[in-house]
């Protein structure tokens, strides 16, 4: 028995003394400040606001040629036999629900758009990290902008974005 416990206390001892010699290296980035800075983003919002542009354009086109159909149908429905008058009716309701359709469907497009302008920055971003973070040895990099780094002490913790952005070929 007591072999067993002496055993157990050299276990414990050389595990705790294991766990006090490993060195983590801990680092964090802002990475909304990286996007902002990466040249990557002027384009790709300047492709967006196009993009919002050409679906406004679109909708307004709708809408005008909506407003002078029912202007058509006010002025002439007194002229108009009654199967003419359901026809143009018809068609007003068909436009009026495209319309409608396409505002639902505004926001979920420019969404996909913008995800999809953002893909690659967001790529060569993570990539650039995940290179500086091996190149430094670094355990883990925390992202301070997503908010899901309850604490950190900035003394023990490395700013990478200045590496990121020199890997990146944007550094100041």
């Amino acid at each position: 028995m007591r072999k067993l416990v002496f055993l157990f206390s050299v276990l414990l001892t050389s595990a705790s003394f294991n766990l006090n010699a490993q060195n983590f290296k801990f680092g964090h980035i802002n990475t909304e400040e990286l996007f902002v800075s990466m040249p990557e983003t002027d384009s790709m919002q300047n492709k967006l606001k196009a993009y919002a542009k050409d679906l406004e354009e679109i909708y307004v086109g709708m809408r005008n040629e909506y407003e002078k159909k029912v202007q058509d149908f006010s002025d002439n429905q007194s002229k108009w036999s009654e199967p003419v008058k359901e026809s143009k009716q018809r068609d007003l309701l068909e436009l009026q629900k495209r319309i409608g359709e396409f505002e639902q469907g505004f926001q979920p497009k420019y969404q996909q758009e913008q995800q999809k302008l953002f893909a690659p920055i967001r790529e060569k971003a993570v990539s650039a990290i995940n290179k500086v973070a091996k190149a430094n040895n670094f355990t883990y990099i925390f992202d301070i902008a997503q908010g899901t780094v309850a604490y950190f002490n900035e003394t023990q913790s490395t700013d990478i974005l200045p590496l990121v952005k020199k890997e990146l070929g944007i550094a100041k």
